[in-house]
Parts: structure tokens; C-alpha cells; sequence
């Protein structure tokens, strides 16, 4: 009878691998996964992800609750001294006084979106802690994971669009929040369609896991130019 590696045994192997050599075995599992149902190992998928991605959660989580605690802060400041100035008015056309008290900046019932983001981004700091410790997760928290950058990508966009158009200015925090998004999300998607948990063909897999930091750099991109642009008469009065 064929030895069957125990839970243990998968981890310590998993644990062994160099990143490249995850990304091979993670591949070979989703092509495994795209396989009839015949067997048992056809339906496994790994649960897992390089040791970098679970790195890039921690750095990108630290960064993010950092920027919503200085936006609490700021406005419980402006709550307590409605004129008082805050730590993020830069310039006119850099400031988040005006995003604070207001209902685009309570979205839930009133509770401040910069908290609804720390809360958000401890869940995101944890689960980078387990992978980059070399833990596995189950399909429904990668598919969890999945559904959250979606909403949070679909937020910064939002919240792009009220800025220009409802308080002309750009809040520096937020755009530090906009800015660990973007490569959290294009990242979670790539790592989760490779290891099988977005149920997409082997190779499309792939191809997404491979563009992921083309898919941020795009969306950088855009939210540079919508900022350019939008505000294109506004920096070129400051620089006279």
C-alpha cells in the first residue's frame, strides 16, 4: 500500500520548498484540481502561498492601520475643536479635514470608514502572520479573502471619485491606504487563482498570478492620472 503523507508531513515539505519551487508545486496542484472528479488527489487544491505574500500582508497591514489610526485621531481632534488643525492638512489641495465628518466618511451607520479599514487590515495582518509562518488556510478563507480586496478596490475607487468631485482635495492618508490596497488585492487574486481557489483553468491561473504587479501598476496609473488631471490647475498654481 502507497504511503500517505500526513497533514505533518505535507507542512514539513511545504516548509522545505524555496519560493520557485512553491509556485511549481502550487501550479501543478491547480492543474491536479482542473482534472475530473475521479479521484481524491484530483480534488485537492494547496492552501497555502509563498512566504513572500504572507510578508507582503504584514507590511501592507502595518502601513494601513497606521494611516487609519492617524485618521481616527484626526478626527476625533476635529470633533473635539471643529477649527483645530489636523496633521493631514498639507496644503488646499492636500488635506483630509473635509472627508471626516461627513457621511462619505461614515459609511456604516455612522462608524468611521478609518476604523471599519484598521478592523479590516488586522484581519489581513493575521492572516499574513500565518502564511508567512508557513501555515495553510482553507478554500473559504482565500475565496473570504478574495470577496474583501474586491470590496476594498471597489471602495478606493469610490472614494477616488468623491474627492475629486465632492471636496477637491486629496487626503494624504487615505491615499497611503489606496496605496497598500492595490498590490494587496492584485496579489491575493493572482496567489488564489493559482492555488485553485477561483475555479479558473490551469492556465488562466497562471497568467493571472503572472500579471498581478501589471495589474497594480495599472491601477496606479489610473488613480496618478485621475489625480493629474482633476487637479491640474490647482498644482499648477502652487509651483508659481
Amino acid at each position: 500500500m502507497a504511503h500517505v503523507p500526513s497533514q505533518a508531513e505535507v507542512d514539513a515539505m511545504i516548509d522545505a520548498m524555496s519560493e520557485e519551487e512553491l509556485d511549481a508545486y502550487l501550479a501543478d496542484t491547480a492543474d491536479a484540481a482542473a482534472l475530473p472528479p475521479t479521484s481524491e488527489p484530483a480534488r485537492r487544491s494547496a492552501t497555502g502561498a509563498p512566504r513572500s505574500y504572507g510578508v507582503l500582508l504584514v507590511i501592507g497591514s502595518l502601513i494601513g492601520i497606521g494611516a487609519c489610526w492617524e485618521l481616527l485621531l484626526s478626527q476625533l481632534a476635529q470633533l473635539r475643536q471643529p477649527d483645530a488643525q489636523l496633521v493631514c492638512d498639507v496644503s488646499p489641495l492636500v488635506s483630509c479635514g473635509d472627508s471626516l465628518n461627513v457621511w462619505q466618511g461614515n459609511l456604516l451607520a455612522g462608524t468611521p470608514n478609518s476604523f471599519i479599514g484598521a478592523m479590516a487590515f488586522a484581519v489581513l495582518l493575521l492572516v499574513g502572520l500565518l502564511l508567512a509562518s508557513g501555515q495553510m488556510l482553507p478554500r473559504w478563507v482565500w475565496r473570504g479573502l478574495v470577496a474583501g480586496t474586491v470590496v476594498g478596490v471597489v471602495f478606493v475607487a469610490w472614494f477616488l471619485v468623491v474627492s475629486v468631485t465632492t471636496f477637491g482635495k486629496l487626503c494624504p492618508f487615505c491615499t497611503l491606504i489606496w496605496a497598500v490596497t492595490i498590490p494587496i488585492a492584485t496579489n491575493t487574486w493572482g496567489r488564489a487563482a493559482r492555488g485553485g481557489h477561483l475555479g479558473l483553468p490551469a492556465g488562466a491561473a497562471r497568467r493571472l498570478d503572472a500579471a498581478r504587479w501589471w495589474l497594480a501598476g495599472a491601477m496606479y496609473l489610473a488613480v496618478a492620472v485621475t489625480v493629474l488631471v482633476s487637479f491640474w490647475d490647482g498644482w499648477v498654481a502652487m509651483l508659481r
